[in-house]
């Protein structure tokens, strides 16, 4: 049977000490249990694979890597992200949800994510876990890609766990038979994923850690478990879920239970891989990892704008929603570490933006309507007014944006429906206030507002070059903190997630608690942790996964080159559709989108 991802010898690679992978040549299983200290090679090379370029259908493209597509497919279909208009790279059609089966982002996360389950199941076949520690701990690390990957994979190309244990999964390769391919359910694919991570546990318990958090550990293993059972959501897996994030953390660096300066963040991108808040990374080493600046994580969400070389994109910006989520307390230390506008742009200027989003005539989302400068006029009442200006500075459109206390913080409204959905803020549309702007210098691209997002730049000086994390401290103490909530233990989950709202600097008045979170206008101390959730974890491909689990919906209204829409938890478009390379090949269901 004709299979794209039986690929008959696993593409195994070869590694030196500083993770700086080569290639070397391809090897069985057979070969391998003749040779066992070439575990140690075809190991480290599945932590190539995540971030290798590799050809793909003669296809040698610089923006092709597992880990590139697996953050954009995952963040890029929340609600952080603005898009700005239109591209030839491939997330837009996920973004909008408007999906095809053919794009070179799931085609080849689908491929190499199977590429590295083989390699997985090839050394799994061939090491001798008994052998020495170091070979119990191989064979850890190998379990525990073959369950990363399968996660992944289910996680993108199915519905979530929560609404069906029977619905569609992915193809499970948990032995070296691909004489068969089917789709397993979704319940099938988890009780695999728990039972790879259990022995993954298992062996690297017994094994001797290799390296820094370039390498997975037990303590990654026991990470993504939580993560694993807090996505299953049910009461047992939640008390494991906080069982496990109960044994981590009491063996967590005292350092991460601590509050990080500014300086501490910003640094952070730079070296993610020897932080003690990074429990696994994909290391990017510099230069080998860089073959092009405009084809990184980074480099969707930074421009330098500087001349000659005017590195990187920045088409994707901060949602203006989750910026005022932040501002509710100005001192976070997390959005001043991580939140700019384009070096170029003039800035302390005295004056203010006051943008407002608008329906696009032409199209089905919102672009940004502002006032600056001059143009805005602070009213005695308290309220401003927005005169909307041509080129040629004559004014077009005057709006008056009015202060409002909602949920004990104040907001701005122009009372008029600009968004053309009147369920939307009850028919107002809400304006944003941004200080010491000069929207004139790199602060507005096209119909949008440039805030660009600096989580994945600045290593080895580098504008849009980091080592993306997988797993990091931040996680597990937020995934006890929702795991205690749907347990109905809020105080306890409040705890938590005042720890990490003081590791951002926020103490005193800012911590929540049972007695003031409803006056903050939150129902329930779930609603609160997946708040913090989306402060802390933004942009590193969480948000969208935290809404789904827990069947809530996903708000899209917001400005964007995407529908002026609610996405509901259960809408069909939230599995991406397979790639059409495997349904021709092999004969597999195709996912619905409607």
């Amino acid at each position: 049977m004709k299979k794209i991802f039986a690929i008959g010898f696993a593409l195994l690679m070869l590694a030196s000490c500083n993770m700086d992978f080569y290639s070397s040549d391809s090897m069985t299983s057979a070969q391998l249990k003749e040779n066992p200290g070439a575990a140690v090679y075809t190991t480290d090379g599945i932590y190539a694979l995540f971030k290798d370029q590799l050809i793909y259908k003669e296809i040698n493209d610089n923006s092709n890597t597992y880990v590139r597509h697996l953050f954009q497919l995952a963040e890029t279909r929340g609600d952080n992200v603005c898009i700005s208009g239109h591209s030839t790279d491939p997330f837009l059609g996920p973004y909008r949800y408007e999906d095809v089966d053919y794009t070179k982002n799931k085609t080849y996360i689908w491929w190499m994510g199977y590429k590295i389950i083989y390699a997985a199941n090839s050394n799994i076949d061939s090491i001798d876990p008994e052998q020495n520690a170091e070979s119990s701990h191989l064979m850890g690390e190998n379990y525990f890609f073959r369950a990363m990957v399968h996660f992944n994979l289910v996680n993108l190309f199915a519905m979530p766990y929560v609404l069906g244990r029977d619905n569609p999964g992915v193809v499970l390769r948990n032995s070296m038979d691909y004489t068969k391919t089917e789709r397993a359910t979704v319940g099938e694919c988890y009780d695999s994923i728990v039972s790879d991570l259990k022995e993954a546990i298992k062996y690297m318990d017994k094994g001797k850690k290799r390296g820094d958090a370039s390498y997975v550990s037990a303590t990654a293993a026991r990470a993504l478990l939580a993560r694993v059972y807090l996505n299953m959501g049910d009461e047992q897996s939640l008390k494991d879920c906080v069982e496990l994030c109960d044994e981590l953390i009491a063996k967590a660096p005292a350092s991460v239970k601590a509050p990080y300066t500014v300086e501490t963040l910003q640094e952070y991108p730079k070296h993610t891989w020897d932080s003690n808040e990074t429990i696994w990374c994909i290391h990017h080493v510099y230069p080998a990892d860089l073959l092009s600046d405009s084809a990184t994580i980074g480099a969707m969400y930074y421009k330098d704008g500087l001349e000659p070389n005017n590195i990187g994109w920045g088409e994707w910006y901060w949602n203006d929603e989750l910026i005022e989520l932040f501002n509710h307390f100005p001192d976070d230390r997390r959005f001043k570490a991580y939140f700019t506008y384009e070096p170029t742009a003039i800035l302390n200027n005295g004056k203010k933006l006051i943008s407002f989003p608008m329906k696009d005539v032409a199209g089905d989302f919102c672009v940004s309507g502002y006032a600056k400068g001059d143009n805005v006029i602070l009213n005695s009442d308290g309220s401003y007014t927005l005169n909307i200006v041509d080129k040629d500075g004559k004014v077009t459109d005057s709006y008056v944006a009015k202060p409002e206390v909602v949920n004990g913080y104040t907001r701005y409204y122009i009372h008029e429906n600009l968004t053309g959905d009147a369920s939307f803020c009850g028919g107002k549309t809400p304006a944003y206030i941004r200080e010491d702007v000069d929207e004139d210098n790199g602060i507005r691209a096209s119909l949008y507002v440039r805030y660009y997002n600096t989580k994945f730049s600045g290593q080895d000086g580098q504008a849009t070059f980091s080592s993306p994390v997988m797993l990091r401290w931040g996680e597990v103490f937020l995934n006890r903190a929702e795991a205690l909530a749907r347990l109905g233990k809020g105080s306890e989950a409040l705890e938590d997630v005042n720890l990490i709202r003081h590791r951002a600097g926020l103490t005193g008045e800012a911590d929540f608690t049972a007695a003031n979170m409803k006056s903050r206008g939150y129902d329930s101390e779930l609603d609160v942790v997946l708040d913090e959730r989306r402060m802390e974890l933004c942009f590193e491909g969480d948000r969208m996964f935290s809404l789904l689990r827990n069947k809530k919906n996903i708000d899209r209204r917001y400005v964007g080159y995407h529908p002026f829409e609610v996405v509901k938890y259960d809408d069909p478009r939230i599995a991406l559709l397979i790639s059409g390379d495997e349904i021709n090949a092999s004969g597999i269901p195709q996912n619905p989108q409607k």
